[in-house]
C-alpha cells in the first residue's frame, strides 16, 4: 500500500475534540530524512513510503473544540511551497502547503473563530498561517493568542528569516504582539496540558488532552512518522539535540505503550490518530472497537 497525506479526521474524547485538519504534504528522501540508517525500519510492516519510495508526511494543524472554544495546535506551513534540495538526491522533496483555511471552513470555522494557538515549535511547517506576509501585521487568527515556550522563542525570537525551515520574520513579529509562555505542566485551555518534549527543537511542547471518555497525546515533531515510534532511536536530520530527541521519543513511547492514550502525530501519513503497541503502532480507525 502506497503512503498519503492524512485526510480531515476527528477524534471525540468527550466533551472535547481533536480534528486534524490538512494543510499540504511533506515528502522527503529516506536516507536524507534519516541519515543514519532507515533502510529495514521504514519497511517494517509500515505504509510510510510513495511509489517513488519518497518518505510521505502529513502537513496540518489540530483543531481543539470545546463547548465554548476552538484552538489550533500549530498552524501547517502556509499557501507556500518549500523545496528541499540536497546534493546528490534525484527526486522532488519539498514541503507544501495552502489548503487549511479553506478545511477549517468546511468545518465551519472561520478565521475570526480561533481563540488560541498552541505552538509545539517554531519550523515553518508550523507557523505558517500566523498572517500573511503581503499584508504586514495582519493576523490571520486576530482574535487568537499565541502559546510558545520561552525556550523555543529565544532560539528564534533573534532570527532573520534566512533559515528556510524557521520562521519568518513577520510571524515572529505576529506573535511577540500577543504571545503567552509555555511551561510544562500548564493548561492554556482547559482539558489541555502542555508536555516539556525539547529535543528536536530547544523548547519543543507536546500536549496531552484529557476528554471525559479519552486521553491524547498532540506529539508534533516529537515524533515524525510511525517508524519513530516503533523504532525511537531513529535521529531525524533536523533534529537540534539529536539525543534529546531521542530520550523524548523513548519517553513518549514509554508513556503510550499500555494504548490507553491515543497518540496524535500530526505528520503521520494516513491516520494521524493512532494507538500504540509494544509491536506495532496502527491507525485508530483500523482499531476494533
Amino acid at each position: 500500500m502506497t503512503a498519503s497525506p492524512a485526510p480531515t479526521t476527528q477524534l471525540d474524547l468527550g466533551g472535547i475534540t481533536l480534528t486534524y485538519v490538512p494543510d499540504g504534504e511533506f515528502r522527503a528522501e529516506p536516507g536524507i530524512a534519516y541519515p543514519h540508517g532507515h533502510e529495514d525500519v521504514l519497511t517494517d510492516g509500515l505504509d510510510v513510503l510513495d511509489d517513488d519510495g519518497m518518505l510521505v508526511l502529513s502537513v496540518g494543524a489540530i483543531l481543539v473544540t470545546t463547548h465554548d472554544r476552538r484552538v489550533l495546535i500549530d498552524t501547517g506551513i502556509g499557501d507556500r511551497t518549500i523545496p528541499l534540495v540536497r546534493p546528490g538526491a534525484d527526486r522532488d522533496a519539498f514541503m507544501r502547503g495552502g489548503m487549511l483555511l479553506e478545511n477549517l471552513r468546511a468545518l465551519g470555522v472561520r478565521p475570526e473563530d480561533v481563540d488560541a494557538v498552541l505552538l509545539t515549535h517554531l519550523h515553518a511547517d508550523h507557523v505558517g498561517w500566523i498572517g500573511d506576509e503581503s499584508a504586514g501585521t495582519a493576523p490571520t487568527f486576530p482574535n487568537a493568542e499565541y502559546w510558545v515556550s520561552d525556550d523555543e522563542w529565544e532560539a528564534w525570537a533573534d532570527g532573520d528569516g534566512a533559515d528556510a525551515v524557521g520562521p519568518r520574520p513577520h510571524e515572529l513579529a505576529l506573535i511577540a504582539t500577543r504571545r503567552r509562555a509555555l511551561t510544562d505542566g500548564c493548561e492554556p485551555v482547559d482539558g489541555v496540558v502542555a508536555v516539556a518534549t525539547a529535543g528536536h527543537t530547544p523548547g519543543h511542547v507536546a500536549f496531552a488532552v484529557r476528554g471525559s471518555s479519552g486521553r491524547a497525546l498532540v506529539v508534533g515533531d516529537a515524533l515524525h512518522c510511525p517508524a519513530e515510534v516503533l523504532h525511537p532511536d531513529l535521529v531525524w536530520v533536523g533534529d537540534h539535540d539529536p539525543a534529546g530527541a531521542v530520550a523524548t521519543r523513548r519517553a513518549i513511547t514509554e508513556r503510550v505503550g499500555d494504548g490507553a492514550e491515543v497518540l496524535v502525530g500530526p505528520h503521520f501519513p494516513d491516520a494521524v490518530f493512532r494507538r500504540y503497541r509494544p509491536t506495532v503502532a496502527v491507525p485508530l480507525t483500523e482499531l476494533a472497537p
